[in-house]
């Protein structure tokens, strides 16, 4: 079968959309679908989908700029399209199934009155509480989480380490873009804690956030964008994320994750996930002070039996391999 995965990532845009729909391709690439890309994709972006092995066709305009078979006319067209963008309406994705597509929407907060696709997943913890319209096909809550290859073969691995005692790595990760340079602010209040952290940053602008180094212990380091998360998710004792999938993938990997939210959207699904118990959370970055963040991080940090209770938490919450079970109930809907 033949996948178009239609997204767009770029530095204003984020990487969130694009790494999920590598981590659902890789699944179905196993289970012997066709999968490229197309899409507004800057330079970082397209490396990291040929890094993953796959062809990457970029597209001048984002989605619904025009019109969706407008948007794809010059390309080889599939069987199915997977489309992964809050840009999308409901016009938009009913024109990409006039072709005789199958599509499939990657969907976060149920933000549509209708779905006119052939499936919906969406990978939320709220998502099966979400009532979404009788017609698609419904691929609901963490059993599907997009997962990449890296991280399931590493997870058993990661969720097996004793991250109990006292914390000595940190892992900063806010995602592919932080336009409201909260990593620095994360930086700046972890420098005031009493503890001596190796604190990896995974940032794009090495030189401004240098200088916040010099009160952690040796070893720490900015960290370029990676090609995946398993192996600084696997060093790390604890995670501090933004609010959108690297707090999942923290979570699916065991580590213990306080997420602060960069929208109210990511705001609103953090405080669900929190309720869970698979997050610590550290507030919405427009609202929350940095005295009230250096606080909240301090708890978090110290109360070792509160990051015990969450990996516990963490280690029921998911199955081995969720990006797996997702792309094997695609592809079934689909092909019927």
């Amino acid at each position: 079968m033949h996948v178009l995965f239609r997204c767009d990532a770029t530095a204003d845009i984020g990487f969130g959309h694009l790494s999920r729909c590598i981590a659902l391709a890789e699944a179905m690439r196993i289970s012997g679908a066709e999968c490229v890309f197309a899409g507004q994709l800057d330079t970082a972006a397209a490396d990291q989908v040929r890094a993953a092995g796959f062809v990457c066709e970029s597209l001048a305009s984002p989605i619904n700029a025009k019109g969706a078979m407008e948007e794809l006319a010059d390309l080889p067209q599939p069987q199915a399209i997977v489309l992964d963008s809050y840009r999308a309406d409901e016009t938009y994705i009913a024109e990409l199934g006039t072709g005789g597509h199958r599509v499939v929407v990657i969907d976060d907060f149920r933000a549509l009155s209708s779905y006119p696709c052939d499936v919906v997943l969406n990978f939320t913890w709220e998502a099966p509480s979400l009532s979404y319209p009788d017609g698609p096909t419904l691929l609901l809550g963490p059993h599907y989480l997009p997962a990449r290859r890296r991280l399931v073969e590493q997870r058993a691995h990661s969720i097996e380490r004793d991250r109990t005692g006292p914390i000595q790595n940190v892992l900063i990760a806010v995602g592919g873009s932080d336009p409201k340079g909260i990593t620095a602010r994360l930086l700046r209040c972890l420098a005031g804690q009493t503890e001596n952290f190796t604190v990896r940053a995974i940032a794009q602008n090495p030189e401004e956030l240098e200088p916040l180094f010099a009160s952690f212990a040796t070893g720490s380091e900015i960290l370029p964008r990676q090609r995946d998360l398993s192996d600084q998710l696997l060093w790390a004792d604890a995670a501090i994320t933004g609010g959108g999938l690297i707090k999942y993938e923290s979570a699916y990997m065991g580590v213990p994750v306080a997420a602060i939210a960069q929208n109210e959207g990511q705001d609103g699904e953090t405080q669900v996930f929190a309720k869970a118990g698979l997050v610590f959370n550290l507030g919405l970055a427009d609202s929350v002070s940095d005295a009230q963040l250096a606080q909240a991080l301090g708890t978090f940090l110290s109360e070792a039996a509160l990051r015990k209770a969450m990996a516990e938490r963490m280690r029921e919450a998911f199955i081995a391999d969720p990006s797996a079970h997702a792309a094997h109930a695609i592809l079934e809907a689909v092909r019927h």
